[in-house]
């Protein structure tokens, strides 16, 4: 059964599975089926044939838990695992069709989700992995090290480091790195940014992805700053990547990432090995304080609904109880008793007259993007313009501003915020056009 959860967490889920699977036999013909992560409470049937004990051939694999169906596959089995052509429904979650390999989606298929989502394309291992054929041919993955501090997870347990790349064929105009948000898988943030990646490939830019969601900030995260500062020197040297034609951007914590690496190269305190040309945030909160702040204000009032609460602000709920523990862990309590350990961690302080580290970007160009869609907010995540991250974003940009900069743009994207399965949220890489990105990439790289 855990098959089935296992699935799951390569199409959604921002978390971690550790593999401990084995085969268990069909009640009724003793056919052996692989279970990714066993439970005793597992049963499995199956209507095909057995080839050397294991589930072979066309037939429908079911799947309980507690006698409850959770599951049910109908088409290819190979070796005691969908292998081949094949439906696997997933009750009120997913229907997946496609073609199978180790018991998940590999090649071409499509998920078609309960809440109206779909993803339609390419999928590999199980992750949607959606360029056009002729981009597809051309991404590469290359190894970094091995992950030992969790800097990436959501990875099924693969312990890697790594980064894609999108090679353009002669001379390198620019270099875009993209930083995935927390929990979001490498593929998924090619997958979501298709349009840009293949564009930029098309105009000489090179593009990467690195595998980093679930870093601390690089202020304290030593490892992860020596990883994003291995791939860099990797690509220089790999590929001749210009030095000083790098461009950091990323969605949440990416964009965390991004904004924070170029302010640390413009501070004498630290010697990165690069200087980005310039940065770009989408939709990341960028005032720690004021994200601790707003963490604690929303605990009691989602959990004053009670059962009431919704899905979406259920998540919201735990995302909240999950900052304020990270912030008691990683700084030692709160904003008031460790101000200058929040200051650090901020890319933008709203309460320090000098902007805090905003500062080291008024000779910079800096784009943030965000959907401050307010009605949805309100109805989803009962937030306000005071507790959206495009409340600090426009704050940072009109300081910048006011502080000399003329290379800043706030860009409210309102209502462009779709996930790649097509579902309304303004969290989204999809605030960012395409078309006017590279254009301006293209216009700095000059």
């Amino acid at each position: 059964m855990k098959q089935i959860l296992w699935i799951v967490a390569l199409l959604a889920a921002p978390a971690t599975y550790a593999q401990t699977g084995q085969f268990i036999k069909d009640s009724r013909h003793q056919c052996l089926i692989w279970d990714e992560d066993y439970s005793p409470k597992d049963s499995v049937t199956w209507t095909g044939s057995c080839k050397n004990g294991h589930a072979s051939g066309t037939g429908i694999l079911t799947w309980y838990q507690d006698n409850k169906t959770v599951g049910a596959y109908t088409g290819i089995m190979a070796d005691g695992k969908p292998n081949g052509q094949g439906t696997y429904v997933i009750p009120g979650y997913a229907t997946l069709k496609g073609t199978f390999a180790d018991g998940v989606l590999h090649g071409k298929g499509a998920a078609y989700f309960e809440n109206g989502g779909k993803t339609i394309g390419n999928f590999v291992k199980g992750n949607f992995l959606n360029l056009d054929d002729k981009y597809l041919a051309l991404l590469k993955k290359y190894d970094i090290s091995q992950d030992s501090t969790d800097i990436y997870v959501n990875d099924n347990g693969a312990g890697k480091l790594f980064y894609y790349t999108l090679v353009p064929q002669g001379k390198i105009n620019a270099v875009l790195i993209l930083f995935p948000s927390t929990g979001e898988t490498a593929e998924n943030v090619i997958s979501c940014n298709k349009a840009l990646m293949q564009q930029a490939w098309n105009n000489h830019i090179l593009t990467v992805v690195v595998s980093a969601n679930y870093n601390k900030g690089l202020e304290t995260d030593q490892p992860a700053l020596t990883f994003f500062e291995a791939v860099f020197k990797d690509l220089i040297i790999r590929f001749k990547a210009p030095k000083d034609k790098f461009i950091l951007s990323g969605l949440s914590l990416g964009g965390e990432n991004a904004l924070q690496y170029t302010e640390m190269s413009r501070n004498q305190k630290y010697n990165t090995l690069i200087k980005p040309l310039a940065t770009i945030g989408i939709d990341p909160p960028v005032d720690m304080a004021d994200l601790y702040y707003n963490a604690q204000k929303q605990i009691p009032l989602y959990e004053k609904e009670g059962a009431a609460l919704s899905e979406s602000k259920k998540l919201a709920l735990t995302e909240a109880h999950f900052l304020m523990d990270y912030f008691h862990i990683q700084y030692g309590g709160s904003p008031d008793e460790f101000p200058e350990k929040y200051i650090a961690a901020s890319q933008f302080s709203r309460n320090q007259e000098d902007g805090g580290n905003a500062k080291y970007l008024v000779d910079v160009p800096v784009r943030l993007y965000c959907d401050p869609d307010i009605v949805w907010q309100l109805k989803n995540k009962a937030r306000d313009y005071y507790t959206m991250n495009a409340a600090n974003l426009s704050a940072m940009a009109n300081f910048l501003m006011q502080h000399g900069s003329t290379k800043v743009e706030f860009i409210p994207a309102v209502g462009k915020g779709f996930r790649v399965d097509g579902t309304r949220h303004p969290h989204s890489w999809s605030i960012v056009d395409a078309d006017d990105c590279i254009r301006w990439i293209l216009q700095l790289a000059k």
